[in-house]
């Protein structure tokens, strides 16, 4: 199991790749920005319906929660570069 900060490679089929590239818009970006872009919308939508089934809150006020935590956790990294 790898560490905070640590590297993986990984042997993915290239068709997978190009779907997960057009599905996010992603263009020129790296395989590996795409496939990090990928495996965060997964997880973030996994966090989502915790957030959701665990809240009472519907999918609307989920996404709006969610939304509101990405836009901060931006600007505070953003604050600390």
């Amino acid at each position: 199991m790898a560490a905070k900060g640590d590297k993986v490679t990984v042997a993915l089929d290239a068709e997978i790749v190009a779907r997960m590239r057009a599905e996010l818009g992603a263009g020129d970006a790296s395989d590996a920005a795409v496939i990090e872009r990928a495996l965060n919308a997964y997880l973030l939508g996994r966090l989502m319906d915790a957030t959701q089934a665990g809240s009472g809150l519907d999918a609307e006020d989920t996404e709006r929660l969610a939304s509101d935590e990405l836009h901060a956790s931006r600007r505070e990294r953003r604050g600390a570069a």
